[in-house]
């Protein structure tokens, strides 16, 4: 029952996205509407991957509410790790020196 559930949401889902394409007058735009299909194809596969993962059922009004806090807490996360790696990578010396490239050779 439920990986039928899954399916019916992800015919849902890209059907919404074969609509969108259809439907928006982005026709010189089409970064935009890639970016938009990509964002929406990420949280869909990353919705399901957080519910399979965590075994909620979703197919009830409490498992969905689950799910959905269940989800709104990793995403939460997400972006706290992207802003932790992204503030450490900013604090690496990414300047090369003459010398180090050169074997310090005098």
């Amino acid at each position: 029952m439920i990986k039928m559930v899954n399916w019916i949401f992800i015919v849902i889902i890209i059907g919404f996205v074969f609509l969108f394409f259809k439907i928006t007058s982005f026709r010189y735009e089409r970064g935009w509407t890639y970016f938009i299909a990509f964002l929406i194809i990420f949280l869909l596969f990353s919705f399901f991957s957080v519910i399979k993962n965590n075994e909620i059922k979703i197919n009830t009004v409490e498992g969905f509410i689950s799910g959905i806090k269940a989800y709104s807490l990793w995403i939460i996360g997400f972006g706290k790790d992207a802003t932790k790696i992204t503030g450490q990578v900013t604090a690496i010396d990414w300047n090369v020196t003459k010398n180090a490239t050169s074997g310090n050779k005098k």
